[in-house]
């Protein structure tokens, strides 16, 4: 029959007990075998768990990385967007100014549109996959 519930043995382990009462405990471990193994597993328990390590820094974002994340994405993006249409415009008036044949004008024009698209169907998947991964805010 056990006299000492779990509470009290974690006290004991902690050594969060008073003189008498480990005294106690001490008697009733040496007579019994359970009581010697279930300390035996919570001190394993106890070592385990003080091993453990967490750093907080690592799983929170520090508040300069959220200012920089909302203001140079839209910046980049805006930049981006905006260099990008006027480098196809010029793109698009120097392939149409030049003397080339017109078949060879639709072939390449063919291939770069088809590039665009892969690359458009590709990025618009990704971000459909992003807005219902579950581990996207996992960290490792």
């Amino acid at each position: 029959m056990k006299t000492i519930d779990q509470e009290t043995l974690m006290r004991y382990l902690d050594g969060e007990i008073t003189p008498s009462e480990a005294a106690r405990i001490e008697a009733e471990l040496a007579t019994s075998t359970e009581l010697q193994r279930e300390v035996a597993l919570f001190r394993a328990l106890k070592e385990d768990l003080q091993q453990l390590t967490f750093d907080p820094r690592v799983l929170a974002p520090s508040v300069w990385q959220r200012v920089h994340a909302r203001l140079t994405r839209p910046l980049g993006w805006l930049l981006m967007v905006v260099g990008a249409v006027v480098w196809v415009a010029y793109g698009t008036w120097m392939y149409t100014r030049s003397s080339i044949a017109l078949w060879e004008k639709m072939a390449t024009g063919a291939v770069v549109l088809g590039i665009v698209l892969l690359f458009a169907t590709v990025l618009y998947e990704r971000y459909r996959h992003w807005q219902v991964d579950p581990y996207k805010d996992v960290y490792r």
